[in-house]
């Protein structure tokens, strides 16, 4: 979204990714160039990550850019090391999309003094894990900013079928529809909610609850627990989906019982589209979901999930609409004014 953003202002950008990568195809799909001779893979070959040194190295220098943007470890470390053996010029930002502990050992104090010159956070809540490199005056406070992650708010603009996600899950409009998207992992909340759901069915027997997401290492335990319990009727795991707009335009109440998170899309995705949100208060959570929109609720507490969301399947109809922070218009904006003061050092 940022990269689209940028273009539509005139600005040139190129995306250094590997050939095979989701990232790739959007990419090529919106017309910006890529650059795949990297694979910014987590790997013990030094062979490869040298490789990547190298290859970036000559990109960068080749291209004459203004400035880096780097959005995960490896292709920070691959980018700054680059820049120290081919003695480049061009300044470099860090986006961190996480809220996890940041070492204070010797190789993350010599990233954060030498290796970039400026950080983006998505939440206010990470910014308490750069303390102890503020307080030693590795890196200023000026020099992290906070930003939050868009949504695509054209993808959610055009039509939406929530009928025929119903119709596919065989429920009727009146049926309540819980759903929780993400990844099947223990962090996101999947057994929270399967503890939850006998719960909710007390009040709503016919009630329907969906996990929607790419099948993780703790799927065959979701399964398992499913049939142990009884709740074949109940609760159903569709796998990653490409319809995320109508399968969330069909939910009643998005739930999100997640351990940790920074500033979780599925949140915004369904206040976008007037959906009552009950999610964990953890991280960035309560930063983006407004009073009235959703419930908050404690980590790891499946009684107060099915408190909340009883409470949501009351709730009147909401409105759509997304707070103007989370467009890709004001990250765009956001993001220009942190480039215009790196360049301008």
């Amino acid at each position: 979204m940022l990269s689209r953003e940028l273009v539509k202002r005139g600005h040139t950008i190129m995306i250094a990714t590997p050939e095979e990568s989701a990232l790739a195809r959007r990419a090529r799909a919106a017309g910006i160039p890529v650059f795949t001779d990297v694979e910014f893979k987590n790997t013990k070959n030094p062979f490869q990550f040298f490789r990547d040194i190298a290859a970036l190295g000559g990109f960068v220098r080749a291209e004459h850019f203004d400035l880096v943007h780097t959005h995960g470890s490896r292709d920070m470390w691959s980018m700054a090391l680059a820049r120290t053996v081919f003695r480049l010029k061009q300044p470099i930002l860090l986006t961190r999309h996480n809220v996890k502990r940041v070492r204070f050992h010797a190789f993350n104090r010599w990233i954060y003094r030498y290796g970039i010159d400026r950080v983006v956070l998505t939440s206010g809540a990470a910014l308490e894990n750069y303390r102890p490199f503020f307080t030693a005056g590795i890196l200023k406070e000026s020099e992290a900013t906070v930003i939050h992650s868009s949504v695509d708010i054209d993808r959610f603009a055009g039509p939406r079928h929530p009928e025929k996600i119903r119709r596919e899950l065989a429920i009727t409009s009146t049926t309540p529809l819980i759903g929780l998207v993400g990844r099947i992992v223990k962090d996101k909340g999947p057994l929270v909610l399967l503890d939850a759901v006998p719960e909710i069915l007390k009040e709503f027997p016919d009630a329907l609850f969906i996990l929607v997401g790419k099948p993780g290492k703790l799927e065959q335990h979701v399964r398992d627990l499913i049939k142990s319990r009884g709740l074949e009727r109940s609760v159903r795991l569709l796998g990653f989906r490409e319809d995320i707009v109508d399968i969330t335009a069909a939910l009643d109440v998005s739930v999100l019982p997640t351990k940790s998170e920074s500033s979780p899309a599925v949140v915004k995705e369904a206040m976008l589209l007037g959906k009552p949100v009950v999610a964990s208060r953890v991280g960035g959570v309560p930063e983006v979901l407004d009073e009235g929109r959703g419930i908050l609720i404690p980590p790891d507490d499946p009684a107060a999930l099915a408190r909340a969301v009883l409470e949501a399947l009351r709730w009147p109809p909401q409105s759509d609409g997304l707070p103007e922070r989370f467009t890709p218009a004001f990250l765009c904006e956001s993001y220009l004014k942190v480039y215009q003061q790196m360049v301008a050092k």
